[in-house]
């Protein structure tokens, strides 16, 4: 029996050998290149966005009063340190930066903003007393708010990363005081 052992052991030995060494790990000859496949049609490019750019319009054509407060959530203040925050207000055909200054020829709207708000007051132009505005005087508050970005060597302070952006806007020749010359640098729609 002992020796019936031994010898199976050998054969199994053997034939693991024999196995073993008959797989080898050289790849066989690459087959025939099959059919090449058809060609989908190619899609449409979409427009370039601008994800470091916001815009915001609200209908403030009831707005009456001598101050008025618009919640903006994204008004973060992350956004308030680092980003250009640019507001507009029209009515009829007249779009006014903010602050802007002889509405009508009549008042000034001073601006400020804090977490999650923006803020106008509302004061004549001719001595800075409150000035009550009817509803219907404005009829759009506009407000932009623009990445600033830290790619600029040397420069990490938020003023700095402010003005890169303006830098940016007046050389390339954008009045940031005409929206729609803002909105069109950045291929926004108005």
């Amino acid at each position: 029996m002992k020796n019936v052992i031994s010898k199976t052991k050998y054969v199994l030995m053997a034939l693991i050998m024999v196995v073993s060494f008959s797989c080898s790990p050289e790849d066989g000859a690459d087959g025939a290149q099959g059919p090449a496949g058809q060609d989908g049609t190619n899609g449409q490019d979409g427009e370039d966005g601008n994800a470091n750019v916001q815009t915001f319009i609200f209908d403030i054509s009831g707005v009456s009063g001598s101050s008025y407060t618009q919640s903006i959530p994204e008004l973060t203040q992350d956004v308030i340190d680092n980003d250009v925050i640019l507001g507009y207000v029209n009515r009829g055909a007249f779009q006014y930066p903010l602050p802007a200054i002889k509405v009508q020829g009549i008042y000034d709207i001073r601006t400020l903003y804090r977490v999650g708000n923006y803020l106008m007051n509302f004061d004549l132009s001719s001595n800075g007393n409150n000035h009550n505005i009817s509803a219907g005087d404005l009829e759009e508050l506009k407000i932009i708010i623009i990445e600033s970005s830290n790619t600029t060597a040397g420069r990490s302070t938020s003023t700095s990363k402010k003005q890169n952006v303006f830098n940016e806007l007046k050389a390339a020749g954008v009045d940031v005081n005409n929206y729609n010359e803002v909105m069109d640098y950045y291929g926004l729609d108005y």
